[in-house]
C-alpha cells in the first residue's frame, strides 16, 4: 500500500469518526458518493501537502495548510466551505503516516 493510499484510508476513517461524534451538520451531502470522494481527495491532499509528500495541493489546499483563513474561504467551493472545520481538525489531529 502506498503512502497516499494509507493517508486516503486514514481520511476515510476520520470522516466516519467525525460524523459519529459531531453529526452531519458539517457534511450534509457526504452520503452522496461524489461529495464524499471530493472531501476524501481534499483531505488527502491537505495532509500530503502539510507533510511535504508528493506534489503540493492546489490553491485551496495550500491556503488551508498555510492557515490563511481569508484565502481558504475565498478559494473554497460549496462543498469545502462546509468542511473547513473538518479539514482543520484532520490536519491538526493527524500524525505523519508512512
Amino acid at each position: 500500500m502506498t503512502q497516499e493510499e494509507k493517508v486516503r484510508e486514514h481520511v476515510e476513517q476520520c470522516i466516519d469518526k467525525y460524523k459519529s461524534q459531531c453529526g452531519l451538520g458539517f457534511l450534509v451531502g457526504v452520503q452522496k458518493p461524489e461529495v464524499r470522494e471530493h472531501v476524501v481527495r481534499c483531505g488527502t491532499s491537505i495532509l500530503l501537502t502539510r507533510w511535504g509528500v508528493g506534489p503540493g495541493g492546489g490553491g485551496f489546499v495550500q491556503a488551508v495548510v498555510d492557515n490563511n483563513l481569508s484565502e481558504t474561504f475565498s478559494r473554497a467551493d460549496a462543498i469545502n466551505q462546509d468542511c473547513i472545520k473538518f479539514y482543520l481538525m484532520l490536519m491538526y489531529n493527524s500524525s505523519y503516516i508512512d
